[in-house]
């Protein structure tokens, strides 16, 4: 797969999933986690949303201007794998919050979207 196509897949999807988590916070978190959340804590869940998705922007900003400026390859594959690096961890921190007890149950979105973002980036450095 051509690196600049990876990136800008990587970078596409993150964009959106970014976008829905800062226009509607609320919305995706009654999304992942199925069920409303107390009201007085729903201002610190929606804020904390937001800085997550905040951080999905940067992955998918990062990663589409990278994929339109970039033109050496070698660079373009050690970004794709630091993007591969950084949703895997990413994906460790949500599996982590189960572990330690602070959600019911991990979330479906991330643990379908995380390993097929991650696994894109590899295909796109090392195919």
């Amino acid at each position: 797969m051509d690196e600049a196509l990876a990136m800008q897949i990587v970078g596409g999807v993150c964009l959106l999933i970014g976008m829905k988590m800062n226009i509607d916070p609320k919305g995706f978190n009654e999304d992942i986690f199925g069920k409303e959340a107390h009201e007085s804590s729903l201002g610190e869940m929606n804020a904390l949303r937001m800085a997550i998705g905040g951080g999905v922007l940067a992955v998918a900003a990062i990663n589409l201007i990278c994929s339109l400026t970039m033109d050496d390859a070698n660079s373009m594959a050690a970004l794709l794998t630091a993007s591969a690096v950084g949703l895997t961890l990413f994906l460790v921190t949500i599996i982590g919050a189960n572990l330690r007890g602070y959600t019911e149950e991990i979330p479906k979105l991330p643990m379908i979207v995380l390993p097929i973002l991650a696994t894109v980036s590899l295909v796109g450095a090392y195919v």
